[in-house]
């Protein structure tokens, strides 16, 4: 074997940009009034849209144990429901609750998404470490720890949308609610710095879901679930992050092998900004209608209209016909 040979197998220094995701998550420390503020606000906003999604048997049928009857009691409990579940479970259940009307919040960039989507897995970790540490005597996570991380979410997932566009590849926006998730969540189950390098290598070797499900002749109502399995899987690495299982550190560059050759067209990420709070300081609500932020005025505009004109659908329809017939 040649000297190049035996260095090929020399494991690399971790690819960078998961290094940074892991310095942020451990050293930054939130000092934006505004921030929290607007946190505050996202966690009310993301309970009410999973409230409201209790009224749809679609989305209740997905709530629960994977198998009927695996409970865990004292586990983390499912908002509106009596289910105490394993923390990954109850970050797919809380994930779906949240998602399911695709009235939570969203955030516009060269790719989109949904940053509240992570709070299927910060809430069903904290809920399901603070039952713990009650259990053992020990004080349980705040809800300005839950706001903490939900900022530092926001904005991992946020800034990656920023000028890195994964639907263009044919990736669904769900693979940054599952990296952002990821690191979140081996934090807050007590991992290190290199745990969390270790679990995001992990996600970034699941590549991503398919956006298949979000355009026609195939859309259906996997868009609605896809953020709550994203959730689900991120528990998954970060809880085999704490075991100790190895991670990669060129998940991402390996030539070949690595994300960016396979599904980013040999592509590094762009970063427009450092990681800090702005995603969560600026990110948008949907107040009004449970339809894609850039369709709100549109439909506040049918539904105003629809007074004067439900009575001559035919008709309109009709002229739209002509038209495109005289054209």
């Amino acid at each position: 074997m040649s000297h190049r040979d035996v260095r090929s197998a020399e494991r690399p220094d971790p690819d960078r940009s998961m290094v940074d995701i892991a310095d942020y998550v451990v050293d930054y420390r939130i000092e934006s009034t505004e921030a929290r503020d607007t946190a505050r606000l996202v966690l009310l906003d993301s309970l009410a849209c999973a409230m409201l999604a209790m009224k749809f048997p679609e989305c209740v049928k997905h709530l629960g144990p994977l198998v009927p009857g695996a409970t865990l009691a004292g586990g983390a409990r499912v908002p509106g429901t009596g289910w105490e579940l394993d923390p990954v479970q109850a970050a797919y259940n809380i994930g779906v609750q949240v998602r399911w009307l695709d009235f939570n919040d969203t955030w516009l960039a060269a790719e989109w998404g949904h940053p509240s989507d992570n709070l299927g897995a910060i809430l069903a970790v904290a809920d399901y470490l603070s039952r713990k540490a009650e259990r053992e005597g020990r004080p349980p996570l705040s809800v300005r720890d839950v706001l903490d991380f939900a900022i530092k979410a926001h904005e991992i997932q946020g800034c990656y949308a920023l000028k890195n566009s994964f639907n263009r590849v044919g990736l669904d926006h769900v693979i940054l609610v599952r990296l952002a998730s990821t690191a979140v969540a081996t934090r807050m189950l007590g991992g290190s710095r290199d745990d969390i390098v270790n679990a995001l290598s992990h996600c970034w070797i699941d590549n991503g879901a398919l956006r298949t499900y979000r355009h026609a002749p195939n859309a259906g109502p996997r868009k609605s679930w896809a953020a709550g399995d994203a959730c689900r899987r991120a528990v998954i690495h970060a809880l085999n992050a704490l075991k100790g299982c190895v991670g990669y550190p060129s998940a991402l560059s390996a030539k070949t092998w690595g994300f960016q050759d396979v599904a980013f067209e040999g592509r590094s990420f762009e970063f427009e900004r450092r990681f800090g709070s702005y995603v969560m300081e600026n990110v948008l609500f949907k107040i009004s209608f449970p339809a894609e932020f850039h369709a709100q005025t549109a439909v506040e505009c049918a539904m105003q209209l629809h007074a004067q004109v439900a009575g001559r659908l035919d008709r309109i329809e009709r002229i739209e016909i002509e038209t495109q017939e005289a054209g």
